[in-house]
């Protein structure tokens, strides 16, 4: 029997259809609370019931409120990749301060839109629309015209996100705690005056950091004198973003827990050792060879029988240089649904007889057609036999 007859007839996993909802009527799993609105009433809510996921997830306040500087993430960072990075982690970072089963998740409702916007300005005097008393970014320096004062003072942040985190107190939903991320550039991109040439300054990591965690110290301080958050635990992170047009997002360097102190010291602050790696790409063949094989392989192994498949990308999440998540995107050029099922059943073949990871890396497996829809999507569960298939 030669070896595609043998494949062919091992692949009898059973392919899991399905979706999923959850009803917000208060049951078993959801709480009736009492939090205040945004006229500063206190009304009626509900925290919704937690996700069974290998991801910690904070539940939430219900009805969902949106955060007071609303829209203002979209404008300042440079992609959806790098917005939902710096939300979920966050969130990830904050379980260290903000135990998800005693912390209900809230975006934040303290730092207006238009605070954040002066804090975001240079330091410097008002007037000029670039500078600002309150400012935490570098003041010009040196520098005649507006390039060379932006070559040598280039901005290095981008923008700052609150999340809020709520304690249940008899009943009620008080403010148990504040993450705050300072968003860093790790590299500034700016127009010359006139509508004229785009320039590109790249940044040094180790001073970034270093203005970052100046910057993280002062905006304690003005955080300490917003109402409702003089005596509030704040958390502080710092998030370097990618350059754009980056496939991967950036990721977290370090962050500061200080309770309800007024300042950072220099011992608060715990570094992180964490990445994102875009597969397939030099950056990961030089710095993690081996899963950047096993991808290659996992690649190869899929051309080896559908003619019609275009390739496949794949994203690895770094802790402590182990990979701790997986995803993988796989687009392919379907003429029915039986090849569409049969593709599956191959990819669910490789996952449970010839999958090279470690099986207790959480996997997420999207097959999409050319258009980018979703036709099928495998997970890999570290508390699952078998893979978990759904097809649309």
């Amino acid at each position: 029997m030669n070896y595609k007859t043998a494949v062919a007839l091992t692949l009898s996993s059973t392919l899991f259809l399905g979706a999923c909802s959850f009803d917000l009527s208060p049951t078993s799993d959801t709480k009736e609370v009492i939090t205040e609105s945004e006229q500063g009433k206190e009304v009626q809510a509900v925290v919704s019931p937690a996700i069974d996921t290998t991801d910690s997830y904070y539940r939430t306040v219900l009805p969902f409120r949106p955060s007071v500087a609303r829209g203002m993430t979209q404008k300042r960072v440079s992609s959806r990749l790098e917005l939902d990075e710096i939300e979920t982690g966050l969130m990830r970072h904050s379980t260290q301060f903000f135990d998800p089963e005693k912390y209900y998740y809230q975006e934040g409702q303290l730092l207006e839109a238009d605070q954040i916007a002066k804090w975001l300005l240079r330091k410097g005097k008002a007037g000029d629309g670039v500078s600002d008393p309150e400012g935490l970014n570098p003041a010009y320096t040196s520098g005649k015209s507006y390039k060379e004062k932006n070559q040598k003072s280039p901005m290095i942040l981008s923008h700052i996100l609150e999340q809020d985190y709520m304690l249940e107190e008899d009943k009620k939903l008080e403010l148990g705690g504040t993450s705050i991320a300072l968003v860093l550039n790790s590299e500034y991109v700016f127009q010359d005056e006139n509508y004229g040439p785009t320039y590109t300054v790249k940044l040094d990591e180790k001073k970034v950091v270093a203005e970052g965690k100046r910057m993280a110290n002062d905006l304690v301080k003005k955080m300490r004198k917003t109402q409702g958050m003089k005596t509030t635990p704040i958390h502080v992170a710092l998030y370097l973003q990618e350059k754009e047009g980056s496939p991967v997002s950036g990721h977290y360097l370090s962050s500061a827990f200080i309770g309800r102190g007024n300042q950072i010291s220099a011992n608060d602050w715990k570094n992180y050792n964490e990445r994102y790696y875009y597969y397939p790409s030099a950056r990961a063949t030089n710095d993690v060879r081996d899963d950047a094989a096993k991808f290659d392989l996992f690649k190869d192994r899929l051309e080896d029988y559908f003619p019609n498949y275009t390739g496949m990308m794949g994203e690895g999440f770094y802790q402590e240089d182990e990979l701790k998540k997986l995803e993988m995107k796989i687009p392919v050029q379907f003429y029915g649904k039986a090849e569409l099922v049969a593709f599956v059943q191959y990819v669910t073949y490789l996952l449970e007889n010839r999958w090279e990871y470690n099986r207790n890396i959480p996997t997420t497996i999207t097959v999409t057609n050319l258009n980018g829809d979703t036709e099928a999507m495998l997970f890999l569960d570290p508390d699952t036999k078998k893979p978990i298939v759904k097809i649309r």
